[in-house]
């Protein structure tokens, strides 16, 4: 769909609402990440991202829009998308925000690595200085945070977690163009939640009603957002919209210093700038093309 500017500006404007509200759902989980089972947490808040897709579809008349035959897809993203929630989220709470998204938000580099490895999707020079950049800052970042005593499992579990949300989006790519977005995004979290309800049984007892308010409010938000995203999908080309994620970058430092009371150092923030810059290279060669 072709857009004039403006609207254009203001679809911007909503994709980078909707990432601060992801962020905004991580601090939540990050606050009380460590009072609870984790995968209670994450399957409550797993569950709670259903309810406003579900009420979307209703008041849009529109359940079949989660019509699907491709059932093996949507198992092998559930899988994926439990593992992206699980090491992301467990980073988040274990490492500061402004040195957790530098690292997350390598994914959409590491994306482009297996375009050009598997897809054989041509490679320019924006390109690979992007990829070079990413890289370097990721290592940059995660040494800096070993260096600096904080817990290595943190840089450990978002490692891992990049690794899944660059298959989890590659999976799209290759097997998921003929289902729809919200198809996509219902069966990934409705799998997720019964995963990590499995692992879940006979620790709800110790929830207590305000911390469980809390998990269903942090995962409303988290489907929100969703909502948001998909919305925003829709208007605008894809590759286009990606340069809002690198707004959490930025959020997660001003959450750093006035939730947390960590103020970043300059190591952090040369590395936020550096994926910053790897994305906006990758976007501009992008639109350049188009």
């Amino acid at each position: 769909m072709s857009l004039s500017s403006p609207k254009k500006h203001l679809i911007y404007i909503l994709g980078t609402f909707a990432f601060f509200l992801f962020t905004i759902a991580d601090t939540i989980i990050k606050l009380i990440g460590n009072l609870y089972k984790d995968t209670v947490i994450f399957t409550i808040a797993s569950f709670s991202a259903i309810i406003p897709v579900l009420i979307y579809l209703l008041y849009r008349r529109s359940l079949q829009e989660i019509k699907t035959s491709n059932y093996k897809l949507h198992i092998v993203r559930g899988i994926l998308m439990t593992l992206t929630y699980y090491f992301i989220v467990k980073g988040i709470i274990i490492l500061p925000l402004s040195i957790a998204y530098p690292i997350i938000l390598s994914a959409p580099v590491l994306l482009s690595l297996l375009g050009i490895l598997i897809l054989k999707e041509k490679v320019y020079l924006s390109k690979i200085i992007s990829l070079a950049i990413a890289m370097f800052a990721v290592f940059l970042v995660s040494g800096f945070s070993l260096n600096q005593g904080f817990d290595p499992m943190g840089v450990l579990f978002l490692v891992v977690g990049v690794i899944s949300v660059a298959c989890l989006d590659f999976s799209v790519r290759v097997y998921g163009k003929s289902e729809r977005t919200m198809a996509l995004t219902f069966y990934s979290m409705l799998i997720t939640g019964f995963i990590f309800l499995l692992f879940s049984f006979n620790y709800f007892s110790q929830v207590h009603i305000k911390d469980f308010s809390i998990m269903v409010i942090a995962g409303l938000i988290d489907g929100v957002a969703m909502m948001i995203l998909i919305y925003s999908l829709r208007r605008i080309e894809a590759s286009f919209f990606s340069i809002t994620h690198y707004s959490q970058i930025i959020f997660g430092i001003l959450i750093s210093i006035f939730i947390f009371n960590h103020y970043p150092s300059i190591i952090e923030i040369l590395g936020a700038i550096l994926i910053i810059i790897s994305g906006y290279l990758i976007y501009s060669k992008l639109k350049n093309l188009n």
